[in-house]
């Protein structure tokens, strides 16, 4: 602050010294006058003579000097140093309300001031009839606010400053996330779009683009009908995921070019918060090699299983005469029964081969034929006769439900024969198996029940069970021979039923199957 007289304060308080001597002046014009006026009545002879005159004279200019003394002692020892302490006061809060940080320099200023001002005040004659200290008090409380109000803004500057500091470290370390997932993005294999709640489409990675044959700008912005006009279409092929909202569709796509012609498989599973739906992310893969070689893989199984079955029914055939005709030396007759066996081994394989070559394929046809469980299920026991009396098994049927079903009697065959047999093979000597039947009344449906005291299902593998190709250790461990297809033909056929089959199992105790299936099968596959 500038330590110069003020020129407001000079106006002032030369304007108050002038009217004090403009007061005292005029009182003596006045003291002057009313002589006038005595002299003019004739008062004035009374008083007036040579020593009177000099008195009066004297008198008014000793009143005179009194009064110009005293309105300037006044003015110097008074009214000029309150002015300035609390014009300066004034001035320097008004300063400092409208800075954001106190100048200590200012204060320190201030406050030597006010002490050099009440200094002079009590040299005055005047001043104990004077008390500023109400008025000092009060201008050093405001700046005491002032400067605690200065204080907290410090302090919340202060914490502003830390604030943004932070928000500059998240921001750096959001700059950071995003890179790391546009890397990922762009690193998976498959192409990624997704789109917002009305389908447009605001992400999308470099894949989808090779894939797609199309830049960025081309589908950003977009909605996804207007690029892939079959994102819904095909629902025969979709399979939902009740849990997660997931479904995987194949869709037909072709480049906007028409050189592209393609079978995409979509996976897609929607963005959800708060039970609320944000949008869709979708997966597409371009399955068309690989659908055409899975298809010719599948073709080539079906045929060289056809043409398999002729030799083999030739080998048995051939094998039985030998086992037939009693001429022939016994070991002779021990190799025509090794070629039977491995015969029917072959056979039961191709067979295998051949179902699931019509599962993938999707040719199998269902011959409706009205069945009775207790007739069908006595004539598979006959079947599987041979085999139960090697090991010397006990074979429990049950079957409560009477009343007929309607099934392809080949395929239910092979459902249960497969179950069946591989109960007898995993079972030990005098082991025990059952066969149960019964309605289930509120779903109109049949529960077949299969169960062993064999050495039943690892725990750990229990999950893998019905895979394609897959064998339990323990499986491999008591029998050898063995392709893994059984139970994988056995669950696809179910489904194509409308079925339903699951399995509860203990390792070294043994295994029961439930086959859940319509009373009355749909004839459409």
């Amino acid at each position: 602050m500038n330590k110069k007289s003020n020129p407001l304060i000079k106006a002032v308080t030369f304007r108050v010294f002038t009217l004090l001597v403009l007061l005292f002046t005029i009182i003596i014009y006045i003291i002057i006058l009313g002589l006038a006026y005595l002299q003019y009545t004739g008062g004035i002879d009374i008083i007036y003579t040579d020593t009177t005159t000099h008195l009066l004279i004297t008198l008014v200019g000793v009143l005179f000097v009194i009064g110009w003394f005293l309105s300037y002692t006044l003015y110097i020892g008074i009214i000029k140093p309150v002015y300035e302490t609390l014009n300066i006061i004034s001035e320097t809060v008004s300063n400092l309300i409208s800075k954001d940080e106190i100048d200590k320099e200012q204060v320190v200023y201030l406050s030597e001031f006010i002490n050099h001002s009440l200094f002079q005040l009590s040299k005055s004659s005047l001043t104990h009839k004077i008390n500023l200290s109400l008025i000092t008090e009060s201008y050093l409380k405001k700046l005491g606010e002032l400067m605690r109000q200065n204080e907290e803004l410090t302090n919340s500057q202060q914490e502003l400053s830390r604030l943004v500091e932070q928000l500059k470290d998240q921001q750096e370390l959001l700059e950071l996330e995003k890179a790391k997932t546009n890397a990922i993005i762009d690193s998976i294999p498959n192409g990624l779009l997704v789109t917002g709640k009305d389908g447009n489409i605001f992400l999308v990675n470099k894949e989808l683009e090779k894939i797609l044959g199309l830049v960025v700008d081309d589908v950003l912005g977009k909605f996804i009908y207007n690029i892939l006009p079959d994102i819904h279409l095909n629902k025969e092929l979709t399979k939902k995921d009740s849990e997660n909202h997931r479904y995987t569709s194949f869709l037909d796509y072709k480049s906007i070019d028409q050189k592209k012609n393609m079978i995409l498989e979509n996976t897609s599973n929607p963005i959800i918060l708060n039970n609320d739906i944000l949008g869709t992310v979708f997966v597409l893969r371009d399955t068309t090699q690989e659908l055409a070689t899975e298809r010719a893989q599948k073709e080539f199984v079906s045929l060289a299983s056809h043409q398999l079955r002729t030799p083999i029914t030739s080998i048995k055939w051939n094998a039985e005469i030998i086992l037939s005709n009693n001429i022939v030396d016994k070991e002779v007759k021990l190799a025509a029964n090794d070629i039977y066996k491995e015969g029917i081994r072959m056979e039961k394989l191709v067979n295998s081969l051949l179902n699931l070559s019509r599962i993938d394929l999707g040719t199998i046809k269902f011959n409706i034929q009205e069945l009775y469980l207790d007739k069908y299920t006595e004539e598979i026991s006959q079947t599987l006769k041979p085999e139960i009396n090697e090991k010397n098994l006990s074979f429990e049927t049950d079957i409560k439900f009477k009343n007929p079903i309607k099934n392809d009697p080949v395929y239910l065959d092979i459902i249960l024969t497969n179950i069946l047999y591989n109960a007898i093979k995993y079972t030990n000597t005098n082991g025990i198996i059952r066969l149960k039947a019964d309605i289930i009344p509120d779903k109109e449906k049949v529960l077949i029940t299969i169960s062993d005291t064999g050495i039943g299902i690892p725990q750990s593998q229990q999950s893998q069970i019905f895979s394609r190709l897959f064998r339990a250790d323990n499986a491999k461990n008591s029998h050898t021979d063995g392709n893994g297809l059984g139970l994988y033909v056995v669950k696809k056929l179910i489904e194509l039923m409308n079925g339903n089959v699951w399995f509860e199992s203990q390792e070294n105790k043994g295994t029961t199957f439930f086959i859940e299936l319509p009373i009355v099968i749909n004839t459409e596959v």
